[in-house]
C-alpha cells in the first residue's frame, strides 16, 4: 500500500500507478492528430460532449489569446439565481423549494430587485434541473418588462436550450434571449460547471489558464473563439470563451455570450465591461451575479419555517397531513443520497 503522510488509510498501489499513467498522458502525451496528407498536428482541439452530439472547436493556439482590459461603463447589469432545496423527500418525488433572485445594478447603486419562492413536485433528478431552469428564466422575463438596456443579463448556468427540455421550456429559453436583446441587454451565462474539454482528455480552462500563465503571467486574460460559429448546434444559444477577470484572482471562467449580440459586437470588448463588474473584496467574478447568488441561498432554519408553512396551506387542499406522514418514512440520509442539497 501506498500511506500519505499523516494519513492512516492508504491506497492501492496498483491504483496509484494506473492514476499517474492517465494522468500523465492526459498532461504531456498528447494524442498527435493526423490530417489527410500525413502532417501531424500537436495543437489540442476544444471538445464539447451534449446530448449525443461531439462538437470539435478550433485548435488551441495563443495567437486567440488576449489581455482583458476592465472597461468603465455604467450600463444596466441583471443577473438572475436560484437556489433549490429539497423540502419534502416522498421516495420517488420530492417537494422541492427554489427560492429565486433578480438584482439589477447600473454602476454600483442597486436599482431593482426581485425575490419569490417557488415550489414543485419532481420525480427525477433531470426534471428537478430544467425546473430549476425555468424558475430562474421566468424571473428574468418578468424582470425584462421593468428593465432596459444597454447592459447585460447574467445567468449563472450556459446559455443552452437544452434538446431533452419540453419544447415549452425550450421556448421560454429562446424568449428570453429575444426579450433581453430587444431591451439593449446582452445574455451572458457563467456556469459553475463546464463539460469542455480537449480532445487530450484535459480541461479545457485549465489548459488556456496554463498557457496565459507561461505567456501573459498573472494578467487578466480572455481565449476567444473556441469554436467556429457554424459548428455550433442550434440549441447552444452563447459561444463560449475562456476568461480570467482578474490578475487578483486564480478563477478562470467559461463565459457564453450570446451569438446574436456576438454578430454586432466584440468579444473582447463585451468582456471587458464584465470585468469591470468586480468588487474589490472579491475579484475575479461579477458582483451583480455573486449578489444574487448568496441572496438566494436557503438556510436550514428557514427550510423548517417553510416546511411547516406549506403543510399548513396544503391542509386547505386535504393533502398536508398526508405530505407530512409520508416524508416522515424517509430519514435525511436518504434525502441526501437520493437528492442532495440541489438538483
Amino acid at each position: 500500500m501506498v500511506y500519505g503522510r499523516g494519513v492512516s488509510v492508504g491506497f492501492e498501489r496498483a491504483d496509484v500507478e494506473i492514476l499517474a499513467e492517465k494522468l500523465r498522458r492526459v498532461f504531456e502525451g498528447r494524442r498527435p492528430q493526423v490530417t489527410l496528407d500525413g502532417a501531424v498536428v500537436a495543437k489540442p482541439v476544444p471538445v464539447l460532449n451534449l446530448f449525443g452530439r461531439t462538437v470539435l472547436g478550433v485548435p488551441v493556439d495563443h495567437s486567440k489569446l488576449r489581455v482583458l482590459e476592465p472597461l468603465p461603463h455604467k450600463k444596466l447589469c441583471a443577473a438572475v439565481d436560484a437556489s433549490a432545496k429539497v423540502l419534502f423527500n416522498l421516495g420517488s418525488a420530492a417537494v422541492l423549494e427554489s427560492r429565486v433572485v433578480v438584482v439589477a445594478y447600473r454602476g454600483a447603486k442597486r436599482v431593482s430587485e426581485r425575490v419569490a419562492k417557488r415550489v414543485a413536485l419532481v420525480a427525477s433528478k433531470f426534471e428537478a434541473a430544467e425546473w430549476l431552469a425555468r424558475v430562474e428564466y421566468e424571473a428574468a422575463l418578468k424582470a425584462l418588462a421593468e428593465l432596459a438596456g444597454p447592459g447585460y443579463l447574467l445567468l449563472d448556468r450556459s446559455l443552452t436550450a437544452a434538446p431533452l427540455y419540453r419544447p415549452s421550456t425550450r421556448e421560454l429559453i429562446a424568449k428570453v434571449e429575444r426579450r433581453a436583446l430587444a431591451a439593449g441587454l446582452v445574455p451572458v451565462g457563467v456556469p459553475k460547471r463546464t463539460r469542455l474539454a480537449l480532445d487530450t482528455g484535459e480541461g479545457a480552462l485549465s489548459y488556456i489558464a496554463r498557457m496565459a500563465r507561461k505567456l501573459l503571467g498573472p494578467s487578466a486574460f480572455y481565449y476567444y473563439p473556441l469554436f467556429r460559429e457554424e459548428s455550433l448546434p442550434p440549441f447552444m444559444l452563447g459561444s463560449p470563451a475562456v476568461a480570467k477577470l482578474s490578475e487578483l484572482s486564480e478563477n478562470v471562467l467559461r463565459v457564453d455570450v450570446s451569438r446574436r449580440a456576438l454578430a454586432r459586437a466584440e468579444c473582447g470588448d463585451l468582456l471587458g465591461e464584465l470585468a469591470f463588474l468586480q468588487d474589490p473584496s472579491s475579484p475575479g467574478y461579477p458582483y451583480p451575479l455573486k449578489a444574487a447568488h448568496e441572496e438566494s441561498r436557503l438556510g436550514g432554519s428557514e427550510l423548517e419555517v417553510d416546511r411547516a408553512v406549506l403543510a399548513e396551506l396544503l391542509r386547505d387542499w386535504g393533502v398536508g397531513d398526508l405530505l407530512l406522514a409520508s416524508s416522515a418514512a424517509y430519514s435525511s440520509f436518504k434525502e441526501k443520497s437520493l437528492w442532495g442539497d440541489a438538483p
